[in-house]
């Protein structure tokens, strides 16, 4: 019986977040139609259809830990505000490969640039508000964490590709976006990576500050001043990963004579 009520519930809170999904699509694709019909020559034909392709993609990375939003049969609020990231995440990324990325493109100082740029800056102001919500309103899950966590990874790591697709940086400006996906991907290969990291204070303000930077380096006021800035993220996104990997060998270090001893 209450594998019954578990299946029902997981039944509706499939419908209720296939449903979000359809809505989301139909706003990205929207906001990507308007975009492309006022750019002219910045943005090509196929940026609506690229940014609806990066919101599938996000929503299927977070998609199969989807269950583990029950007992809620609700996408609730706070998922409703990453949903909402996601969508932003969507825009900025399908401008990779853009006529407006060129470094040549006098397009690139106009408004389509600002509209990239304030696109990326306010889904950074919405990081964090979707967890507020949760704690706030008692609604927050595994599930929501987990759309939370990879929503910022792709982020970043859409962040740098278009730094470096923009001109403001060299190849490696990609490292920022490629730690996450470093890390656990090694985690296949050692497993104490795989570990829950306990909560860091230092670890949330260097990811906010290099996110930031990731987006400064987007400003079309000034190349010089976002190549200082792609460099910044990169260091401090890069010093703050140094610090976890090493706090993760020296606990193991110091839990493997322990687990040894008969």
């Amino acid at each position: 019986m209450a594998r019954k009520r578990e299946a029902a519930a997981l039944a509706r809170l499939r419908l209720d977040a296939g449903l979000h999904a359809i809505g989301a699509t139909g706003l990205v694709a929207a906001a990507g139609v308007v975009a492309a019909a006022r750019a002219g020559d910045a943005l090509g034909p196929a940026y609506p259809l690229k940014a609806v392709a990066w919101l599938a993609f996000a929503l299927a990375i977070a998609g199969p830990a989807l269950a583990q939003h029950l007992p809620q049969a609700r996408v609730g609020p706070a998922n409703r505000v990453t949903l909402l990231r996601a969508g932003l995440v969507a825009l900025v990324a399908a401008t990779i490969g853009e006529p407006l990325m060129a470094v040549d493109h006098g397009a690139a100082a106009g408004p389509v640039a600002w509209m990239l740029f304030l696109t990326a800056a306010i889904c950074l102001a919405l990081d964090g508000v979707d967890g507020w919500i949760a704690r706030r309103r008692g609604v927050a899950s595994p599930f929501g964490a987990r759309f939370d966590m990879e929503l910022d990874a792709l982020f970043v790591a859409v962040l740098s590709w278009a730094t470096l697709d923009a001109g403001r940086a060299g190849p490696w400006v990609l490292a920022a976006g490629a730690l996450r996906y470093l890390w656990v991907a090694a985690a296949w290969a050692w497993p104490p990576l795989k570990a829950p990291l306990p909560p860091s204070n230092r670890r949330r303000a260097a990811c906010a500050f290099g996110v930031a930077a990731l987006v400064g380096a987007l400003n079309p006021i000034s190349a010089t001043a976002g190549t200082v800035s792609a460099a910044i993220a990169v260091a401090v996104l890069g010093w703050s990963f140094a610090v976890d990997l090493l706090a993760v060998i020296r606990l193991h270090r110091s839990r493997t004579p322990r687990e040894e001893t008969p």
